[in-house]
C-alpha cells in the first residue's frame, strides 16, 4: 500500500515539475532559494533544539 503512495507522489511531482518547465519557470532556481533560505534561518534552530535537550539529558 505504502509503495502505490510514493509512486503516485513521484508521477505528481514530475508532472508538476514538467508543467512549471512549460509555463517558463525555473524550478531549479526556487530548489536552491528554498535550500539555501532553510539552511540559514530553519536548520540552526534544529540543532539548537536537539543541543538543548541533548545538554539536559547529559545534566540529569
Amino acid at each position: 500500500m505504502e509503495k502505490k503512495w510514493i509512486i503516485i507522489d513521484a508521477a505528481l511531482m514530475a508532472a508538476l515539475f514538467v508543467l512549471l518547465q512549460i509555463a517558463g519557470i525555473d524550478i531549479r532556481r526556487w530548489v536552491i532559494i528554498v535550500v539555501e533560505w532553510s539552511t540559514k534561518f530553519i536548520l540552526p534552530w534544529i540543532i539548537l533544539y536537539w543541543l538543548i535537550r541533548w545538554v539536559k539529558s547529559v545534566e540529569k
